[in-house]
């Protein structure tokens, strides 16, 4: 079996190019866009939009350093912060599920 090491990521990088390919694409434009994380991220996610001419609004969800609050970066939505709370931990739970599977699918071969 394999052993993959990780030895350093790059939130922003990676979510840059996930909104480029998404954006490369004439698929219906979102109405809001919803980001884990703080000014960084939203900052990557509004350049990326610029660079694409888009006008999208951003909204990001910070933890903060003990990861024990949700604060809201960049643009406020007409959305309650409960809700959006819910996307991200549903797009989480969404994540970390579809990731084991794969794990589970490269261990085993």
């Amino acid at each position: 079996f394999k052993i993959k090491t990780v030895t350093e990521t790059n939130d922003t990088g990676m979510m840059k190019e996930v909104l480029e390919r998404r954006f490369n694409h004439s698929w219906e434009l979102p109405d809001i866009i919803l980001v884990d994380g703080g000014k960084g991220q939203v900052n990557t996610a509004k350049e990326v939009l610029e660079d694409k001419g888009l006008s999208i609004p951003v909204v990001g969800l910070a933890k903060g350093e003990k990861r024990n609050k949700n604060e809201i970066v960049g643009e406020r939505p007409d959305v309650k912060k409960k809700t959006l709370i819910k996307v991200r931990d549903e797009a989480h739970r969404f994540a970390v599920k579809y990731h084991k599977k794969l794990r589970e699918k490269d261990f085993l071969n």
